[in-house]
């Protein structure tokens, strides 16, 4: 006790004279015909210590409400900042559904151009291996998927239908080494065989050395394999090679399909009666 006297005495001394110059202006108050000259004193000589106390006072609620309002507005940042952090996930969402729903209206309306039935499937997977070059769609033989069914996208031809299982299937893309694919140059009309190559691309092979062939020269489906419609775009010549001077020239062809980032794909069966899938 004595020890917060002693640590306390300036505020303590400070406290009781403002209580006795505050007891003795309410006593002059009362009595307007009794003047007390010490109390004038004292009342004068607390004045600078009330006017002391007075700012002191005020400079602590202002920084107590200055440090409120920091706290709150740390409060409303934080809370501002989860609300744009959330609005940016949403939209990033909606960007996806506005992308998916464009190009799934693509695939619908490229879909209304065939006979017979054509499913649409989405790309699950992709084979990590660089010899092989498949996908994976999420349609089977329960869908009624089976081997050698054309798989097409609004830009071109992808491939075919390699291996099916129950809900899942293969995808043969036209790049890799083991496909083929009967083909015309939709110009001159040059037939040939488009197969994949090592390298990204393909190869028109099989195309004899007086066909007309150039560079930026379209090449299409020819229909003739049965599998793929005619008129079905391949891709466009990037190169032309007489191959020394053999009976043959080979075009190196750019698939016009974006086979390293396709999503959905259009799976057709020509031999099937048109329903509604």
């Amino acid at each position: 006790m004595f020890g917060f006297v002693r640590r306390n005495k300036v505020f303590l001394t400070s406290g009781c004279l403002l209580l006795a110059s505050l007891l003795l202006l309410s006593v002059s108050a009362r009595s307007r015909q009794y003047r007390d000259p010490i109390a004038r004193l004292v009342a004068d000589a607390l004045a600078p210590l009330q006017a002391a106390v007075t700012w002191i006072g005020v400079g602590a609620r202002g920084l107590w409400d200055g440090y409120a309002q920091l706290v709150t507005a740390r409060q409303e940042n934080q809370i501002l900042r989860e609300r744009v952090t959330e609005l940016e996930q949403q939209a990033v969402v909606l960007s996806e559904l506005e992308q998916a729903n464009r190009r799934l209206s693509e695939l619908l309306d490229f879909r209304s151009h065939f006979d017979g039935v054509a499913y649409s499937a989405r790309v699950i997977g992709r084979d990590p291996l660089p010899w092989f070059r498949t996908l994976t769609v999420d349609r089977g033989e329960r869908d009624g998927i089976r081997r050698g069914m054309a798989v097409l996208s609004p830009q071109g031809v992808v491939g075919q239908i390699s291996e099916v299982s129950h809900t899942v299937s293969q995808v043969l893309v036209l790049t890799d080494h083991n496909s083929g694919i009967d083909a015309v140059v939709q110009r001159s009309r040059a037939r040939g065989i488009v197969q994949g190559g090592l390298e990204e691309g393909c190869h028109m092979k099989y195309v004899r050395r007086g066909e007309d062939v150039a560079v930026g020269d379209r090449v299409v489906t020819s229909g003739l394999d049965g599998i793929f419609p005619k008129g079905l775009m391949i891709g466009e010549v990037v190169e032309v090679s007489l191959r020394n001077r053999g009976l043959l020239q080979m075009a190196i062809v750019r698939p016009t399909a974006p086979l390293d980032r396709i999503e959905e794909v259009l799976i057709l069966d020509t031999t099937a009666q048109p329903n509604a899938y």
